[in-house]
């Protein structure tokens, strides 16, 4: 595909847990043939599985809480060294839900001093997403799935707190209207220049 290989990018594939981002990564990766750099694989490898009582308890809540901020964190500085040690700088396709605003935030304060850093957000977002969707998408997850959600009430619950990207950023519909594969060829296409509306306004 033709990118503008001159200065390096930062792709982000945000949205709420389930809506295809690792699949749709995967995929993007072996267009782009850039590294992948996803919260969850860094959370899993660098700090472990959550404890055990993180959903049944609010000790374990926040401490879960805390564990994903020092994950987010590590990716923050995977982005750095991206940018700051590598020689040249490399691009990077960057996975996480970036629920909050203050993540953004946290993610423009790293790009800050590299103004030639192009940055590209695609937000997934399901559509027709019913509680009896979500179960079967739950049941059909790969057993590498490192991802907190493990059911339609956690999903809908993640759903609902959601906030909206706070960077410009092209929506694409998701599950259950599009597969990873076409996901990762509208995003191919966003990064390539063809610009189209962003779906859902």
């Amino acid at each position: 595909m033709s990118l503008d290989t001159e200065r390096p990018w930062i792709l982000v594939l945000c949205g709420w847990p389930l809506s295809g981002k690792t699949s749709t990564a995967a995929l993007l990766q072996r267009q782009l043939g850039v590294h992948v750099a996803d919260v969850d694989r860094i959370a899993q490898a660098a700090l472990g599985p959550p404890e055990a009582d993180w959903r049944t308890s609010e000790a374990g809540r926040r401490r879960n809480l805390n564990r994903m901020a020092m994950a987010y964190d590590m990716l923050h500085h995977a982005v750095r060294v991206h940018l700051e040690v590598a020689e040249p700088p490399r691009s990077l396709l960057v996975v996480s839900t970036y629920s909050r605003a203050s993540s953004w935030r946290h993610l423009q304060a790293v790009l800050a001093p590299h103004p030639e850093v192009r940055l590209e957000v695609a937000w997934l977002a399901p559509v027709g997403d019913s509680p009896a969707a979500e179960q079967r998408l739950l049941a059909q997850r790969s057993r590498d799935y490192l991802g907190a959600c493990t059911s339609a009430e956690e999903y809908f619950d993640v759903k609902r707190r959601f906030e909206p990207p706070t960077v410009p950023h092209l929506r694409i519909d998701s599950w259950f209207r599009n597969s990873p594969e076409a996901c990762a060829d509208r995003i191919a296409d966003y990064l390539r220049g063809n610009r189209p509306r962003a779906e859902g306004g």
